[in-house]
């Protein structure tokens, strides 16, 4: 089962709790950085990229990241990354701006859970009798 609401209707406060709850039952997260960016968020969101890759040690060696960057264009234009759920990245997520619009997946073993696109779509997907879907976190979200 899969529910739906728009990121830009949820507060601030609000988003952060259900990346908290998400949170506790993944383990990875998969991120859709933009190879070019321009406009009014640029900046922050090359220094948002930046400090993410940091966090998960990766920018340390510039030969690692340079293969990373060739092998991981899972989308034209965009470089995906995945990572552990370190504490340091849970950090900067919660930190990150929903403006961004940045794609992005929570993910628990193999399945992810909790999906944000760049296009305001925030998706939880879930089995129909999941526990996920009894917190109230979610009441605001649509089925599809």
């Amino acid at each position: 089962m899969r529910r739906y609401t728009k990121l830009s209707t949820l507060e601030l406060s609000h988003f952060q709790e259900i990346l908290k709850f998400f949170f506790a039952q993944c383990d990875k997260v998969n991120i859709y950085f933009p190879n070019a960016t321009s406009g009014a968020l640029s900046e922050e969101l090359t220094s948002f990229k930046n400090k993410f890759l940091e966090a998960t040690h990766i920018i340390e060696e510039s030969e690692e990241l340079g293969s990373l960057e060739e092998t991981l264009e899972e989308k034209e234009g965009f470089s995906m990354v995945i990572a552990s759920l370190t504490s340091e990245v849970k950090d900067l997520l919660l930190e990150m701006k929903p403006e961004l619009r940045l794609s992005l997946g929570l993910i628990a073993g193999e399945k992810v859970l909790f999906y944000l696109g760049d296009e305001d779509e925030c998706v939880i997907e879930a089995n129909e009798n999941s526990e996920i879907f009894n917190s109230p976190l979610f009441e605001s979200f649509q089925i599809i």
